[in-house]
């Protein structure tokens, strides 16, 4: 057995009779230095890969996250081992987030494009790659925030992916490039190997984030601004890094697009699209975050195995939970629990609710409040829907049932 060891990640890649692997990895981790010893049992893998006698396929296993075992070639073996190292990468550095997005530097800033399906994040990486732009990665970003609370992203030193076969709308232009830079591949990937990409570890201020939306009609690439709640929603769905404390991730990524705008990029073709960027991020204003941004913030971890004792949320008093955390962004108001479990998106009569319930209230009374404020709507609906609502935020641990003092507790 081979242990394949990644710099900055203790826990290695273990190969188990899968030395095809060995064929396929320097084409993928072109910018990510390893070495490859012998195994040490001691030392617990982040995967393994073992070779399944009597076939080419080869079984993979995963231990930092609970996923069957899977059999693939010796190209997806290492793509799967490479969604893991993404895993492992964070687990070992607390003061890391990764986002399930792709980033390309451009004006000497990052700018990050989160994953939307079916969008061609990985594509337009590819095509910014093509014309002189560095990427960072096209599926996973790791960022941090400095001490000064600006953003960082930093470069995963890996090969962009491309999904085959390539569309044909994408010009032989591009196909051509695209077999001049190519490094391993199958029938379902190729992997690029562009000249003078940045290694692993490498670091630059985020500039800003860029939502995709491409479209089958022709037309020009156009980028329109939008609210930081959208993409807050966004930002939200696509980081991965779950163990960490939710207030620390809703405070972390509410602070960078406080100072980071967002967009999105409305686009057909990809030459245009890359032009639309360039454009768009030649010159940045402001002053520009160092270059050198210091240590990382820490992000707490996640505290699962507690929950708020559970309490019936009809009666007595009700009231925010210690702890919680509430943070507006754009026109919407987010919160965190104590525990560090989840974030919440309020809708208005959530946050209208979270805004009464700051100090003691009686369920009755905010119900005379709503009876007010919506006057055409039938009471027994205005009573269900608060009684459902106040149940979600009791169970989530973000609100608390007290007893009426003087009372039984309800």
């Amino acid at each position: 057995m081979l242990d394949i060891v990644f710099r900055g990640v203790t826990a290695p890649l273990r190969l188990n009779g899968a030395e095809a692997v060995l064929e396929v990895l320097p084409g993928v981790a072109v910018g990510w230095p390893y070495d490859c010893v012998k195994a040490d049992p001691s030392v617990a893998p982040f995967f393994t890969i073992s070779s399944e006698p009597g076939t080419a396929l080869l079984r993979c296993d995963c231990h930092v996250e609970d996923r069957p075992s899977q059999r693939f070639d010796p190209v997806n073996a290492v793509c799967d081992a490479v969604s893991a190292l993404a895993l492992a990468l964070p687990a070992e550095h607390p003061g890391l987030i990764c986002l399930h997005a792709a980033g390309v530097a451009l004006g000497g800033r990052l700018v990050i494009f989160p994953n939307v399906r079916r969008a061609g994040k990985s594509t337009l990486s590819a095509a910014l790659a093509r014309a002189g732009h560095p990427v960072f990665s096209d599926d996973v970003v790791p960022v941090f925030l400095s001490e000064g609370g600006h953003g960082y992203g930093l470069a995963m030193g890996l090969s962009p992916r491309l999904r085959l076969p390539l569309p044909e709308a994408l010009g032989a232009g591009f196909a051509d490039w695209v077999g001049s830079v190519s490094g391993p591949g199958n029938r379902q990937y190729r992997y690029l190997t562009p000249p003078d990409q940045p290694a692993h570890g490498a670091v630059l201020p985020i500039g800003a984030f860029v939502i995709l939306d491409r479209r089958d009609t022709p037309g020009p690439a156009s980028l329109q601004a939008v609210s930081p709640d959208v993409a807050m929603d966004v930002l939200l769905h696509q980081n991965f890094t779950r163990d960490r404390h939710s207030a620390d991730i809703l405070s972390a990524i509410a602070k960078v697009l406080a100072e980071r705008p967002a967009f999105t990029l409305s686009y057909a073709g990809l030459d245009d699209a890359v032009a639309c960027l360039e454009a768009a991020f030649a010159d940045w204003p402001g002053s520009k975050p160092s270059a050198d941004p210091g240590p990382a913030r820490a992000f707490r971890q996640a505290d699962f195995a507690a929950r708020p004792a559970a309490k019936k949320a009809t009666g007595g008093l009700l009231v925010q939970r210690a702890g919680c955390l509430s943070v507006p962004i754009g026109d919407r108001l987010y919160l965190a629990d104590a525990e560090g479990r989840a974030i919440h998106r309020m809708d208005p009569l959530a946050a209208a609710i979270w805004s009464l319930v700051e100090e003691p209230i009686r369920t009755d009374a905010i119900l005379e409040i709503l009876t007010e404020a919506f006057p055409d709507v039938e009471p027994d609906r205005l009573a269900a829907d608060l009684n459902a609502l106040v149940r979600r935020l009791v169970g989530a641990g973000l609100v608390e049932s007290r007893a009426v003092p003087g009372s039984a507790t309800p």
